[in-house]
């Protein structure tokens, strides 16, 4: 007879974090105790009811065994690794023909594809709490966001972003200022939680620590490179005090090499923090000026093309204008440092592959 596994998955650890109960959790008995003993500790959190459901579920089948996995608080790459190697650790002991997941439906668009790639999955069973419709249902939903840290980040935060910049502008007598704050503050937040940035930031926040307790020159560098494009954007921005197709233009031609030297401060800083801190040379740095150099060349001659066709000049003017002795100096120009960049660049990478 077919064996069939009951599974519930706890994709945010709360079994491990409020109940300190390690997964996997094997058979009806260690998943009916654990079940209880979070109940008793968080009687209304869903994982709950999910457990209750797969045990009922697993004591409906005949040939059937329950196990429950957990993933990790910090939702997303942590949580599915961990899902996924208990997944290996109950199918190499339980050894079943299929799955039934039995969970909340919050997030199974995550957790399917992992228990797909692994085996087949009979079913779905989704456990659906009722909530009441009177003032105590919105009072409890309340409640439960002020109180659970993964909603928290959610739903409160985006909450208190708008009620402090509102609060903000309203001191200071400018509620139009404060309600396009808002709107940018919110789409930063939605970019945030789309791209999912939270990891790349936590990156960024212990290597920028990190850094700063070592002395590296890459941190330094890169927060020079952020001052001159602030700077860049400040000087030029008088340009769009009228806006238009060609003022803007006018505006990006104007902080293109602000950008172009902005940006080269940050190989320079890892490249000395490379030979300093690691005794290695990054030769492959080398082309990056070049690069750089030649792209705003190209760029800022295109541009003043451009600007001359949206000012509606006649044929003869932009003709002028591309033979104009700029135009070919700036285009001949990064052919040039194009090439003598690319030269440069095999010659260093001889030499230092040769000593690798």
């Amino acid at each position: 007879m077919k064996k069939v596994l009951v599974l519930c998955v706890d994709r945010d650890d709360d079994l491990g974090r409020k109940a300190k109960i390690m997964a996997p959790v094997i058979g009806r008995e260690k998943n009916l105790k654990a079940a209880e003993r979070l109940a008793l500790i968080d009687p209304e959190d869903s994982d709950v009811n999910c457990m209750f459901s797969a045990i009922a579920t697993h004591d409906k089948l005949d040939n059937a065994e329950i196990a429950t996995i957990c993933g990790d608080i910090k939702v997303g790459l942590a949580s599915d690794k961990k899902i996924s190697e208990q997944l290996d650790t109950v199918i190499e002991k339980i050894k079943p023909d299929s799955v039934i997941l039995v969970s909340d439906g919050a997030e199974d668009e995550y957790i399917l594809p992992i228990i797909e790639s692994r085996i087949k999955v009979d079913s779905i069973r989704r456990v659906v709490i009722k909530q009441s419709k009177t003032l105590e249902g919105f009072y409890y939903l309340i409640k439960r966001l002020m109180e659970d840290e993964k909603l928290q980040k959610k739903f409160m935060l985006p909450i208190a972003i708008v009620f402090l910049i509102w609060g903000f502008a309203a001191l200071i007598g400018s509620p139009s200022i404060a309600f396009s704050l808002i709107l940018i503050a919110l789409g930063f937040y939605l970019l945030y939680r789309v791209m999912h940035l939270e990891g790349a930031f936590s990156k960024i926040g212990k290597e920028v620590a990190a850094g700063l307790k070592s002395g590296r020159l890459t941190i330094f560098s890169v927060l020079i490179a952020l001052f001159i494009i602030i700077i860049s954007i400040i000087s030029t921005s008088r340009v769009l005090s009228q806006p238009s197709s060609g003022k803007i233009l006018e505006f990006i031609n104007g902080i293109i090499w602000w950008f172009i030297v902005a940006i080269l401060f940050i190989p320079l800083g890892r490249f000395v923090d490379a030979y300093f801190k690691e005794r290695k040379v990054l030769w492959h740095y080398v082309i990056i000026p070049f690069s750089l150099i030649a792209f705003g060349l190209i760029f800022s001659a295109s541009l003043e093309i451009i600007i001359e066709i949206l000012k509606e000049n006649s044929m003869n003017m932009i003709v002028a204008q591309i033979v104009s002795f700029s135009f070919i100096t700036k285009m001949v120009g990064a052919v040039l440092v194009a090439f003598i960049g690319t030269v440069l660049y095999h010659i260093v990478e001889d030499i230092y592959k040769a000593k690798e």
